[in-house]
């Protein structure tokens, strides 16, 4: 068979992306990606098909995936007929020739992906074929122009000489869809009932709740076990457990209650768990005396249900519901607390008497720390009472450092970091050993997952104590993203600098963001709040760095963004970026959140501007490694503190802990 002629072009994105995109109009694609081949073929056992889902930018794609590898020749293979998968991918084997078996697949309509090495000749190649490399950092595509044979090998070459005459060509892989919610209904019924109530509620009556987890396209990797919790203003909080099956919907699950004797609208949530972590919130308003039940989404970390896996490493959530919390910290019915702090002092220190380096001295250092402590110990008592959460956080944050959700439904005024589950109350205190150890002058170290010192009894001074330094800390407001970009791109960092701001201190600034940071990675430019609309339209960067001061951007301008066209729609879809701002964003989170950004990081407080380029540079060069966003700001307050700086307390992370900038970091 003669070698066929090709069209080459590249592509930014991952093979498999292009597999998903060429789905539909390609019958045969030839792919070189070890990669990929891993993704499709993890947990495949030796000599049998399986079918497996990968999810990618494009589409959630199946494969029926078969490693032509393990068999010893065309007639001893097992039949895929029964295997779901709406491509059948195989690996390509060396051992016979494994032409006339995709051939036969591709006659009876079952599209097929090869995975090959690059050298190999690949017969059967037409009009209805792609032939898919890498030439780092583009993906390669040959689409044959004719029948005959081809090689991955020839076509990344052609691709490098187009690349040498400035003559190479790019095709765009598609948009990806905005993903539909799996519907979660509820309604209220009569007890014994087989349909709901559309009107009023009778006072005192009797009814159920009803809640059910609906199909979604997407499938999921497994069964799950969830969890539906009642909570009715002035009722016993209220759980039963259930399954979502990989494919269809979940059984109805129901709560009994009884309405108040009063004809007003009575409100409630219901929160779907899983595990310990809340992923759908409704508020549930019934209407007792007079209107109709409804029932609205207030906050949802997972549109499918498909992407809960990672959560399952949370050992306790507290979901922020205004003046009041639910708090999950086990199997059982999550506990009903009140956020009202009253008079409790719950402030950070003055960041003043810094020396060049950002810290103080040691006794500086310990008198801070423990203003703080004894600040967090109080929020501690007041809002959850016992023990029994402090022991359960550090019983499973032996191993790593545990792992605790704050989702917010609503604002709350608690400082989660300064969180303190150490006894610590006035009067003198002695010093743990960590103190020492990872303080200013200290030996340092590598942080561990958990104090090293087991004896914590009386009041003691730990940074260990502190929640934003014991655990990994995530404030998430909505949806989780996983990453801020899946396709291999270079680190890259915007930064938008407030006019307002002294150009002194703004030099220093960057000078300490460069320091950490090859500044080839940042661009950066003054402007004003309607330039900045504008400034952050494309989908061309990993951060968005925004150095201004409180109250220089509102939400009533990034509305007007949204409004009249600034930013297009979708904003930001492909490349979510994480904003890392340097002043207070009251207000601003749930904004940039809608926008298209994968995770806000900003602190509480006013922090001196040359030391927020410093802190800025510690985390944008842990997420540059490939640090989770978590565990950067972990590490980064750590590293603060050894300096003698407690104020990296006062940054929060609104998005998952999990992010990362690239997959495989």
């Amino acid at each position: 068979m003669a070698p066929a002629e090709f069209t080459v072009s590249g592509g930014e994105g991952t093979p498999l992306e292009f597999v998903a995109a060429f789905l539909g109009s390609r019958s045969l694609l030839v792919v070189t990606d070890p990669g990929g081949w891993a993704q499709v073929s993890a947990g495949l056992a030796v000599g049998y098909p399986a079918s497996t889902a990968v999810t990618t930018s494009v589409r959630v794609v199946r494969f029926a995936v078969l490693d032509l590898r393990h068999f010893s020749s065309a007639s001893s293979l097992p039949s895929l007929s029964d295997v779901v998968g709406d491509v059948v991918a195989l690996h390509d084997t060396r051992a016979w020739d494994t032409g006339p078996v995709v051939a036969a697949l591709r006659g009876l309509g079952r599209p097929v992906v090869l995975f090959t090495a690059a050298h190999t000749w690949v017969a059967g190649v037409d009009a209805a074929s792609v032939l898919i490399g890498w030439s780092a950092p583009f993906v390669v595509l040959g689409s044959p122009v004719g029948a005959g044979e081809g090689r991955v090998e020839d076509v990344v070459w052609q691709f490098r000489e187009l690349e040498r005459r400035r003559q190479v060509r790019f095709t765009a892989l598609p948009s990806p869809p905005v993903p539909s919610d799996r519907p979660v209904t509820v309604m209220v019924a009569l007890p014994g009932a087989t349909e709901g109530i559309a009107g009023a509620l009778r006072p005192g009556g009797e009814y159920e709740v009803w809640v059910h987890v609906g199909q979604h396209p997407d499938p999921l990797p497994g069964d799950l076990e969830l969890r539906a919790v009642l909570s009715m203003n002035g009722r016993p909080v209220q759980a039963e457990s259930f399954v979502l099956p990989a494919e269809g919907a979940s059984p109805w699950v129901s709560f009994p209650v009884t309405t108040p004797y009063a004809s007003v609208p009575w409100t409630g949530e219901l929160v779907i768990y899983s595990g310990v972590v809340p992923v759908h919130v409704q508020q549930v308003v019934l209407p007792v005396g007079a209107g109709e039940s409804r029932a609205a989404v207030r906050f949802q970390l997972t549109r499918t249900f498909a992407d809960l896996e990672p959560l399952s490493s949370r050992v306790a959530s507290v979901l922020v519901l205004g003046e009041r919390a639910l708090v999950a910290s086990g199997p059982g019915v999550p506990a009903r607390v009140g956020l009202d702090l009253g008079s409790l002092p719950h402030s950070f220190p003055v960041a003043s008497g810094l020396d060049p380096w950002y810290g103080k001295d040691f006794p500086s250092f310990c008198e801070d720390l423990a203003a703080l402590a004894r600040q967090g110990s109080a929020l501690y008592s007041r809002l959850f009472g016992s023990d029994a959460l402090a022991d359960r956080v550090r019983r499973l944050g032996r191993a790593r450092p545990a792992g605790l959700m704050i989702a917010s439904v609503a604002d709350s005024s608690v400082p989660w970091s300064l969180i303190y589950d150490l006894p610590l109350n006035d009067g003198p205190y002695r010093l743990c050993a960590s103190v020492g150890q990872f303080g200013p002058f200290g030996a340092g170290g590598e942080v561990p997952a958990h104090c090293p010192v087991s004896d914590h009894s009386g009041n003691v001074l730990c940074p260990f104590g502190f929640w934003g330094l014991s655990a990994v800390l995530e404030q998430p407001v909505g949806p989780l993203v996983p990453f801020v970009s899946v396709r291999p791109r270079p680190f890259e960092v915007s930064m938008a600098v407030d006019h307002g701001m002294d150009r002194a201190l703004t030099e220093r600034h960057v000078t300490e963001l460069m320091s950490m940071l090859p500044p080839e990675v940042v661009t950066s430019a003054y402007v004003s709040p309607s330039e900045l609309g504008r400034a952050l339209a494309g989908d061309v960067m990993d951060v968005v760095h925004l150095h201004f001061r409180e109250g220089f951007l509102d939400l009533e301008e990034i509305e007007r963004w949204d409004r009249e066209g600034v930013w297009p729609r979708p904003h930001w879809p492909s490349r979510k970026p994480v904003v890392v701002g340097t002043s207070p964003m009251p207000g601003l989170v749930r904004a940039f959140i809608d926008g298209g950004a994968s995770a806000v990081i900003s602190p509480e407080v006013a922090v001196p501007q040359d030391m927020a380029g410093w802190v800025t540079g510690m985390l944008l060069a842990r997420l540059a490694a490939g640090f989770s966003a978590g565990e950067a700001l972990r590490l980064t307050r750590w590293e603060m503190l050894g300096r003698g700086n407690v104020m990296g307390l006062a940054y929060t992370l609104h998005g998952g802990a999990d992010l990362r900038v690239r997959p495989g970091n």
